[in-house]
């Protein structure tokens, strides 16, 4: 089932992602016990799609829940514990003003890049017909 929704994430199919996620993270959540390192990973895998999102305060709780008990269960060295603990930070720096405002600014100069490109690309298509005439 993760695998289906890590697909869908990949695709950017995140409204058929999302409750194949939620579905695995509860199934595993009745499997193991609450401190399991694959409830932490199905945890992490929610969080990733939130933040491929920009679902941010949707994401961080579940990242800080997934690392707290990786830190509990695996220890602070362990290789899926960094991983998270650096998801985390990831997602802490995309949420920063200032990160927030670049992506805005960019998608801004996006916009005003095709408002600005697209009548030279008509007049263009225009004078060629016209040359052709």
């Amino acid at each position: 089932m993760s695998n289906l929704a890590e697909l869908y994430k990949s695709q950017e199919r995140y409204s058929e992602a999302e409750p194949l996620y939620t579905q695995a993270l509860e199934m595993i959540k009745r499997l193991f016990d609450s401190d399991h390192p694959d409830v932490a990973y199905s945890l992490n895998n929610l969080a990733e799609l939130y933040k491929s999102q920009g679902r941010y305060s949707e994401a961080e709780p579940l990242y800080t829940q997934a690392l707290a008990m990786c830190d509990r269960i695996l220890g602070v060295n362990h290789p899926t514990t960094a991983t998270i603990r650096k998801n985390l930070t990831i997602l802490q720096r995309q949420s920063t003003p200032s990160a927030i405002w670049k992506r805005r600014l960019g998608h801004f100069l996006q916009i005003l890049k095709a408002i600005l490109i697209l009548p030279f690309s008509l007049l263009w298509r225009l004078a060629k017909k016209l040359i052709r005439n």
